[in-house]
């Protein structure tokens, strides 16, 4: 695609023009003739490659653009959204929100992100903020505002893993015991969510016709979500009702709080009743039971999901059944996060299996050789 270079009687006496993948002509003027043809020749390799961008199309400001990206978004759960939004106001907008498109770079973006880390932001608060921006980016890149998202290369400090806490079951007792004397119905709660594996919010949502203790059943379809203050709820994480088979020990611990209780009626409530909330939860009856339990000071609430999953798998659970309990989207995902501890089980593995090979008499006439362990 060919452009042409003139010169003119102007200040700026040379014009480089060519016309755009639009059909409309562009053009500018430059002092010498060598800054008008390398501005040609680099607008000519932009059409070639297919990456030409209208100039005029990233004028628009990155708060502008933010807006319509977030009120775009569909099939989102409200606790996102709230998340996206926050991090917006917060992190994102005060640096870019006045800046339009085009002037965002690379550089600008790595200058951004060490800001954060120097001011001591956690580096998952920065990956989540970055991953925002970048959301934001991509979405004009696609509609063609600008040529390429320059976040897409800006790396943040790695977020190191949060260690992972499995309470033995007498632990696990000892945490219920000391919760159910600081609230009643407490104590119930923690031994049911460190057996079940349910989310904290699938557990708050449950309902009298949740459970079906005839058949040790707990069907799962709904999950409460702390919003900007307000609980709302809604389906599960997965999107997925599903089934969860428990111990009859477990329900005898829920005898007392499903006696009597509605169908519709909540079965994990405040001390005043009502839905459980979170933050009240920690302060007056987590954080004292952990401390006269024994226990790590940084035991979390969601750590009884990795105690059931601990004690589903030395129970002999298989992957996929810690899968369906836990309602994990893949086995893979099952694997990634508790591969630790079904490896403690491949010796025990090992020894079954020559238990079984014995048994059917698979070491008549073999010479058998023992490995000093």
């Amino acid at each position: 695609m060919a452009g042409s270079i003139h010169k003119i009687n102007r200040p700026n006496p040379w014009r480089a023009r060519y016309r755009a993948a639009d059909g409309r002509e562009r053009s500018k003027t430059f002092r010498t003739k060598t800054e008008a043809d390398r501005w040609l020749r680099d607008q000519l390799a932009e059409l070639d490659r297919g990456a030409w961008v209208d100039p005029k199309a990233g004028a628009v400001t990155f708060e502008e653009r933010a807006s319509e990206w977030l009120a775009g978004l569909h099939g989102v759960k409200p606790k996102t959204r709230h998340g996206y939004d926050s991090l917006l106001r917060s992190r994102v907008l005060p640096t870019f929100g006045h800046v339009q498109l085009k002037r965002i770079t690379t550089a600008s973006v790595r200058r951004w992100v060490a800001d954060m880390a120097s001011e001591g932001l956690s580096p998952d608060r920065i990956r989540q903020a970055r991953q925002v921006l970048s959301a934001v980016l991509d979405q004009a890149a696609d509609d063609g505002l600008i040529a390429k998202n320059p976040a897409d290369s800006v790396k943040t400090p790695p977020v190191r893993p949060r260690r992972q806490l499995f309470l033995a079951d007498k632990e696990l007792a000892r945490l219920a015991d000391a919760a159910e004397k600081r609230q009643e119905g407490a104590g119930a709660f923690v031994w049911f969510l460190g057996w079940s594996g349910l989310r904290w919010g699938e557990a708050v949502a449950l309902r009298g016709a949740s459970i079906d203790v005839k058949r040790r059943r707990v069907r799962v379809t709904e999950s409460a979500t702390e919003v900007g203050g307000h609980l709302e709820f809604g389906t599960p994480k997965t999107r997925e009702a599903r089934t969860v088979v428990l111990p009859a020990f477990v329900f005898d611990r829920l005898a007392p709080l499903l006696d009597g209780l509605e169908a519709d009626a909540l079965i994990f409530t405040a001390k005043k009743g009502g839905p459980l909330r979170a933050s009240n939860f920690r302060g007056s009856v987590w954080k004292p039971a952990v401390i006269e339990a024994g226990l790590p000071a940084d035991l979390v609430p969601h750590d009884l999901r990795d105690t059931a999953a601990s004690l589903m798998i030395s129970s002999g659970a298989s992957i996929k059944a810690v899968q369906r309990a836990l309602g994990h989207a893949t086995a893979s995902m099952t694997l990634d996060r508790y591969a630790g501890l079904f490896e403690e089980d491949l010796e025990a593995l090992a020894d079954r299996m020559e238990e079984r090979f014995a048994a059917q008499g698979g070491h008549k006439g073999a010479k058998i050789v023992r490995f000093p362990r």
